[in-house]
């Protein structure tokens, strides 16, 4: 093989150094034909994973059922720093490279990482993610300002149900597992015409959860999820096609998580809930009969109920239950609940134009979202509301250029302006206005065919806010602080992150091994942060504007088929975080400090060995290190090693997979705070923790017909 030039000898030396760690040939020719068929949609166009000029993960259909997965948090631990916050009956709070929100109580807020099901921005609803007769889900790491603007600062994931085929097709699922858990699921496609074909799903899962209350003597933590999907594809005509999606999701989980000695047995006398309803529709229109470009145009609206609550105190107060109720017997009279219901409304308009050769895309993009909030909270004399809509609207375009025979040019751009408008019951008007602009530029360069590397400078943005809770303490002089401190942040700026990102990606030319790797930078300017105010049991959230932070790091995933029978997969991250000049009101002093929800290192490898063409066994572990709960205190969760298995029988038309994740029972805590909230020792400040999942056990029968 020829070089042209000094520089392609480099680049060829670094990825022929870098494919051979792993014992895999490297491919000197190879038809583009036969590069590996992972396709993602993350640039606006679909290709092949291992082309895209990002970091990014993929999880198949068959992923998701060997790890007995129905939800997203459950496959999380597989994907190179990717974390997240449970504060909720699942882990709905997801952080990409460390950035990402961890809760949400009084304040309305803007997602840093976002959230696309079928076309539809489900972005600051997690509880969204059921995985049930979804074919594959994308994430995204780094800044996503071209396509997704404001809600994928951090990151994006998409996901993407099964396909309307006109070959009649049925697949049914029903499961069983520990903690009295149970799940059914069905799924049917057919063609109606010559040109239309339809399917539709609908997915139930139950279980006791994973919290005992003693007290009440009942399983407070209670999982009931339920989700239906209805696709419709027609070719209306010769250049147009239209896919209708319509959704409902039902949530309706206990929420008991948090005990005052961080144990599974709780004593609340009033658990709380964590409700989501929500109904969407979603159509996407595409027109293909222009000579230069075709015109998309997709529309969406999403109709949501929210309710979240929970026992504030954690304990009961009933002076029959000495033993039990012990540390609920208040001399003070501390006892409380807090109720949040929210009544969400989104609508969007997306109008797209590609070219016909993939070269550019150029689009006008609308979004409106409304938001009514009740919360009940004993230590209000009545209930507090308010109301916050939000509207954007954004240009974007991109623009592939080549510039030589192996290199690639991408321009990106999107210009969005950000408004907000927000009233409470307590007489307040506030409104925001941003003009926010992000973008991509990158260079693609393949090296040999089926190796390529990239890098790019990325810049995405993060909306500002309003700090309600401040508000309503601004007017307050009964404080004990001034109520002067409220005033100046009772609303936040926007975020910028700036990512500079190196990959190589290769396989080999049997396609027996694959590899990505990644090294980044980001930058963040007037980063947000959670804050707290904390007044003996009472507490005040609000968001902070920092100076700035850094967070650079590392990422690797590949596969290996290592013998016929013996195949490897893999991923592990790096990560080193730093906030800069962030003093807490308590005076904590955070600069320096990592920022939240950032484990130093994540590891995830799976060994999956065919016994015969039907009978398979796998075994896999995955780790993470520890990190900080928070960025208002120093409290940590511990580092974590876990261990999964699988077992599965797969014949042509059915399967039969046993599962278990967590396998030693590690307690690994997804949510920590810090502070005061036992009687008993004065409400001395600890650490509380909301554990995670522990050892879960299941099967699950599926048949395809």
């Amino acid at each position: 093989m020829e070089l042209s030039n000094p520089m392609n000898l480099r680049l060829s030396l670094i990825t022929a150094a870098l494919l051979p760690l792993l014992g895999a040939p490297i491919a000197a020719n190879a038809d583009d034909s036969d590069l590996e068929r992972i396709v993602v949609t993350g640039d606006f166009q679909r290709e092949s994973i291992q082309t895209l000029s990002a970091s990014a993960s993929l999880f198949s259909e068959d992923e998701i059922n060997q790890r007995g997965a129905s939800y997203l948090d459950e496959m999380l631990g597989s994907a190179a720093n990717v974390n997240f916050a449970s504060g909720a009956s699942r882990g709905r709070y997801i952080q990409i490279r460390g950035v990402g929100l961890r809760s949400q109580f009084v304040d309305p807020i803007n997602p840093s990482v976002g959230l696309v099901i079928d076309g539809i921005n489900y972005s600051g609803l997690g509880g969204s993610s059921l995985l049930f007769d979804i074919d594959q889900v994308e994430i995204y790491r780094g800044p996503q300002g071209t396509r997704f603007g404001a809600d994928g600062m951090a990151g994006m994931i998409q996901m993407g149900s099964a396909k309307a085929t006109s070959d009649p097709s049925l697949k049914l699922q029903v499961g069983a597992g520990t903690y009295n858990t149970r799940e059914a699921g069905i799924a049917a496609s057919t063609g109606l015409t010559d040109d239309t074909s339809a399917r539709v799903s609908y997915f139930r899962r139950k279980s006791d959860g994973y919290v005992d209350n003693l007290y009440l003597n009942d399983e407070t933590q209670n999982q009931d999820e339920q989700v239906a999907r209805f696709k419709l594809n027609s070719q209306l005509t010769k250049h147009l096609n239209t896919e209708l999606n319509l959704h409902y999701i039902d949530i309706n989980n206990g929420y008991d998580a948090f005990t005052l000695d961080n144990s599974r047995n709780s004593v609340a006398d009033e658990p709380g809930q964590d409700n989501q309803e929500s109904y969407a529709i979603g159509v996407k229109n595409t027109y293909t009969g222009f000579d230069a470009f075709d015109v998309n145009l997709n529309l969406s609206a999403i109709d949501t109920e929210l309710l979240y609550s929970f026992d504030e105190d954690w304990v009961c107060n009933d002076t029959s239950e000495p033993k039990l109720c012990a540390a609920g017997l208040h001399p003070d009279g501390y006892s409380s609940t807090d109720l949040y219901s929210r009544d969400r409304d989104d609508q969007s308009v997306d109008l797209q134009f590609n070219s016909k050769t993939g070269n550019w895309v150029a689009g006008i993009y609308y979004q409106n979202r409304d938001v009514d909030l009740e919360r009940q909270y004993t230590w209000l004399a009545s209930p507090f509301s308010s109301t916050y809509e939000t509207s954007n609207v954004a240009v974007y375009g991109q623009v592939a250029t080549p510039i030589g025979p192996k290199t690639t040019l991408i321009t990106g751009l999107r210009v969005e302006q950000y408004q907000g408008d927000y009233t409470d019951s307590n007489g307040f008007i506030q409104d925001t206005d941003d003009v926010m602009v992000g973008g991509k530029i990158a260079l693609e360069y393949q090296v040999i065919d089926r190796t390529m590397i990239y890098t790019s400078i990325t810049r995405g943005y993060k909306a500002g806010g309003i700090n309600s809770e401040a508000l309503a303490k601004a007017k307050d002089e009964g404080l004990n602080l001034s109520a002067d401190f409220f005033q100046q942040h009772t609303s936040f700026d926007p975020e910028y992150l700036w990512s500079g990102e190196f990959g190589v990606k290769g396989s080999s030319l049997d396609d027996k091994f694959t590899l990505r790797l990644t090294a980044f930078y980001m930058h963040r300017d007037d980063i947000q942060l959670k804050a707290w105010q904390v007044e003996g049991q009472q507490f005040t959230g609000y968001v902070d504007n920092a100076s700035s932070g850094s967070n650079y790091g590392l990422e690797v995933e590949g596969s290996y088929q290592l013998t016929d029978n013996l195949f490897l997969t893999g991923s592990a991250g790096y990560l080193n975080t730093e906030i800069d000049d962030f003093v807490t009101q308590s005076g904590l002093n955070q600069d320096g400090r990592e920022q939240a929800q950032s484990p130093k290192y994540q590891y995830a490898f799976t060994a999956r060995y065919n016994f015969t063409s039907e009978l398979y066994g796998m075994i896999g572990v995955e780790g993470k290190d520890d990190y900080y709960f928070s960025d208002s205190h120093n409290s940590q969760a511990p580092s974590s090693n876990l261990v999964n298995l699988s077992f599965g029988y797969e014949a042509d038309m059915w399967a039969v997979r046993a599962w278990a994740r967590n396998v030693f029972d590690e307690t690994v805590p997804t949510r920590g705070f810090e502070f005061g909230n036992d009687p008993q020792d004065g409400y001395a400040t600890h650490t509380y923790t909301q554990l995670g999942e522990p050892r879960v056990a299941g099967v699950t029968f599926t048949l395809n017909l």
